[in-house]
């Protein structure tokens, strides 16, 4: 009795002795804390392995889980925020308004952090400033606190973040116990600031403190990048050889080995060795998927010892040799890209940057950039094509001895391309092709077919002419694809379409099949100089505007002028010779278009323009007020609130009279009209559009929707399918699977749902049922959650779970989200399409 009644008091938590410090700190520690601790070490040691870097962005510093990871963690978490809570509970020793139970702020910190893993950012939030203000005097607050900048700078508050590294004693250093994390996590919020110059400083403090191995290799390795970012070569390099001597894993070790080379310093002493090197590399069989990279580093290094054609060389092996890294493939085709535009060559250019984008991942930081500008070179290099086609269909329509001279040197290459093609069918050998335009010739000599504008034109025309406009799919050729067909049917039709394209081939190989192409009546002509016209006047803006190359808009502009001095594009590029004069500040050049504008056509707008600089400013912020709230009834139009687009545009009509886009203006009010009102009055709105704005492009939009609601009287017009739904946030919502009827496996997949509950979520108590909803479909239900972002908590950890659901999820079956209330409605409908619609559009989960 005796030894119970001691223990019992030992056991209390309501005093503060030696004896109860000593069994509560002991089994905090050993009996929870521990434990907890182990599964948390467990769970980074699987993300670290896991963790793929992509080293042609700065690495990140912290390796934490992303969303999807962060759902997969949720059983691990739970289980030390149980261990955690528990001795909490039973073990807090809070006498005085002070804990004496030294791991108690130990399992504050993992909750915390299980809540940051788990992506509860806020919770996570709340749980460590509870430690900071409860040990505001102790030690224990520096982890809270930087754990705090942690998590703010996840949930993208950097500005918090500082605030919280600045309390550490008003921005002294922590202990050193602390110091790594401290400078570590500083440095990380200098990098997302830009600052690199103050990250690199910190960076270097936490690599003198640290003294984990993993810590060490990724911290130089970031500093070698920050230095490289600032062009300090020797610098980079040295940190890039720090992380060799460390060992890490081999994809580090192979990177570092790469930006090493990329930190060539063309005065640096080792030069040769860093060749010799990437050589080896070359040669070695584990770099087999990496050699692209190698061949990427060889053409720096070319580069800055100024070996362009070798540079260029090793660049196009980069690209030969890349096997599974696009984005590799990508950065190769975009320094040829850039490459050529530098000098400038527009048309290699824009085949490099078309190839480019079409490797390049949307995430890549300057993405956009590079996708505009590969839209504007496409636009320069189709009218550079233009001039370049109608001149030599022109120059073979007037002159005879060059034009026989071009049809028999185009005839012979007709006849040897096809005696080529005969003999590799023969062999019975695949024509596998390149990466399509970026490994043309960049002279564009003639060699390359599409490059040769000539052929071009042809090639196009009678592609056109013999199968009409066919997307680039299977079986182009047939206009009318069954899913089914007889083998030998097929293989008919291919030897007729062979047959047929033998024919079409010999054609080739007579002068009247290219004399149809030549503009040799005065139509013909006059059609081929109209397009010059154009691709001259688009040519000159288009390097003004997207490339800001004066020289050779000067040189469209005036081209054009010279040869088309009657075409009704003469003032205008007057006035964007004479803005191109103010650009470059020649007095001369602008003194002649302006006499030129205002002697010529004084009534003009650019005259007024020219004598009057308000007026354009005037006439500019006229515009940008219309755009503006055209921009805002667009936004309402998308919203669906079609009653308020209309009284938007008439009010527009009174405040904007004569605007440059009423046609814009007029067309959303019909399209308005379409979803809110009967069909007649939809067919005359769009009639009243095509009547008042003929020459427009929504006439063509208008005229087409039009169409087919002639063509197709018996569909409705569209029309809000989702009125009879209304989204309610505070009530409980279930979770629904659609699954087709003739799938047997609904208890299956109850059980499997079951037990994914009872991993992530067992804290919960739902109800996992299935129902037929009619007879193509049944619901496999889990009720209830309780709150709207509980609900979406669950929708997204359901669909990203591959252990309990991944045959359920293979199906890609259709999952949404449903309040009590619109349960019932949907059930009455029965109409999961209509749900669909007004779930995807309240919820944006999909």
């Amino acid at each position: 009795m005796i030894v119970c009644a001691v223990l019992l008091a030992a056991c209390s938590t309501k005093k503060n002795s030696f004896t109860r410090r000593a069994y509560h700190n002991t089994t905090t520690r050993y009996n929870y804390y521990f434990n907890a601790k182990e599964i948390f070490k467990t769970t980074n040691l699987k993300l670290k392995e896991e963790h793929v870097d992509d080293f042609s962005e700065l690495i990140p510093l912290f390796i934490l889980p992303n969303e999807e990871k962060s759902k997969s963690l949720y059983p691990e978490m739970d289980k030390i925020i149980d261990k955690c809570s528990e001795a909490i509970d039973r073990h807090s020793i809070y006498v005085k308004k002070e804990e004496h139970n030294k791991w108690i702020d130990d399992c504050y910190m993992l909750i915390g952090k299980s809540r940051f893993y788990k992506g509860e950012h806020f919770l996570a939030i709340e749980m460590f400033e509870y430690v900071a203000k409860s040990y505001n005097k102790k030690p224990e607050r520096y982890p809270a606190l930087i754990w705090l900048a942690r998590t703010n700078l996840k949930i993208n508050e950097p500005g918090k973040a500082e605030l919280y590294l600045k309390q550490m004693d008003e921005g002294k250093e922590p202990p050193e116990k602390y110091q790594s994390e401290y400078h570590a996590v500083y440095a990380d919020f200098l990098i997302k600031n830009l600052n690199y110059d103050e990250a690199i400083s910190h960076l270097e403090k936490a690599l003198k403190v640290t003294k984990k191995r993993n810590e060490k290799y990724r911290y130089n390795y970031v500093l070698a990048q920050l230095w490289l970012k600032k062009k300090e070569f020797s610098k980079a390099s040295e940190y890039f050889s720090k992380v060799m001597k460390l060992k890490p894993r081999y994809d580090m070790m192979f990177n570092a080995q790469i930006s090493k080379a990329l930190s060539f310093d063309i005065d640096g002493k080792n030069n040769d060795d860093i060749k010799k090197m990437l050589v080896k590399m070359l040669k070695d069989a584990k770099n087999k998927d990496f050699l692209d990279q190698i061949y990427y580093a060889l053409a720096d290094i070319a580069f800055k010892q100024a070996d362009e054609p070798l540079g260029i060389e090793y660049l196009k092996k980069s690209i030969e040799t890349s096997v599974a890294n696009d984005k590799q493939k990508a950065l190769s085709y975009l320094r040829l890209g850039e490459l050529y535009y530098s000098k400038p060559k527009y048309v290699p250019a824009q085949a490099y940057y078309d190839s480019c984008v079409a490797f390049l991942p949307e995430t890549y930081k300057d993405y956009e950039n590079i996708y505009t500008r590969s839209k504007s070179l496409k636009k320069l290099v189709e009218n550079i094509f233009v001039v370049e086609v109608e001149d030599s269909l022109q120059k073979m329509a007037v002159d005879k001895e060059y034009r026989d001279q071009t049809i028999s040197k185009l005839i012979k290459e007709a006849e040897l391309e096809e005696q080529k093609k005969q003999e590799l069918e023969a062999q019975n050998l695949n024509n596998n092709t390149t990466d399509g335009m970026a490994n043309m010739n960049s002279n564009s000599n003639g060699k390359w077919y599409f490059y040769n504008s000539t052929i071009l034109n042809f090639g196009k025309n009678d592609f056109q002419q013999k199968w009409g406009g066919r997307k680039l799919e299977d079986n182009w050729r047939r206009s009318n694809k069954q899913a089914n067909f007889n083998f030998e049917e097929e293989q008919q039709a291919t030897n007729d379409s062979i047959s047929n394209d033998t024919i079409v081939e010999n054609e080739k190989t007579k002068p009247e099949y290219y004399l149809k192409y030549l503009p040799l009546d005065e139509q013909k002509m006059t059609a081929s100089h109209n397009k010059i016209i154009e691709a001259l006047y688009a040519l000159g803006n288009i390097y003004r505007e997207d490339f800001a190359d004066y020289n050779h808009s000067i040189e469209s502009f005036q081209t054009l002028l010279q040869r088309y001095d009657t075409c009704r594009y003469v003032l205008p590029s007057w006035y964007n010779l004479y803005r191109i004069s103010l650009l470059i500040n020649d007095d001369a050049m602008k003194e002649k278009y302006k006499r030129l504008i205002i002697e010529n056509y004084p009534e003009s707008e650019y005259a007024r323009i020219i004598q009057d600089p308000t007026y354009n400013k005037t006439t500019r912020e006229a515009r940008k007020r219309v755009d503006n709230y055209y921009s805002i009834i667009f936004d309402l139009y998308k919203e669906e609130k079609y009653s308020t687009v209309l009284t938007r545009v008439e009010k527009a009509k009174s405040i904007f009279a004569d605007n440059h886009i009423q046609d814009k203006f007029d067309f959303i009010a019909a399209l308005s009209v379409g979803h809110i009102n009967t069909r007649d009055s939809f067919v005359l709105a769009l009639e009243n559009v095509i009547k008042n704005h003929a020459t427009s492009t929504v006439s063509a939009e208008a005229k087409a929707i039009l169409d087919l609601l002639k063509k197709e009287k018996s569909t409705q017009l569209p029309t809000t399918t989702t009125e009879k739904y209304t989204y309610k946030p505070n009530e409980t919502y279930f979770f629904i699977a659609v699954v087709p009827a003739t799938d047997k496996n609904t208890t299956k997949y109850n059980e499997s749902i079951s037990n994914f509950n009872s991993v992530y979520y067992k804290n919960e108590t739902f109800k996992v049922n299935s129902i037929f909803l009619n007879g193509l479909n049944q619901l496999v239900m889990v009720k209830e959650l309780k709150t709207e972002d509980f609900a979406k908590d669950y929708f997204k950890s359901f669909k990203l779970n591959n252990e309990h659901l991944a045959e359920l999820n293979s199906k890609n079956y259709q999952y949404f989200l449903i309040s009590n209330s619109n349960f019932i409605e949907f059930y009455k409908d029965k109409n999961i399409q209509d749900y669909l619609t007004f779930f995807n559009k309240q919820f944006g989960l999909e």
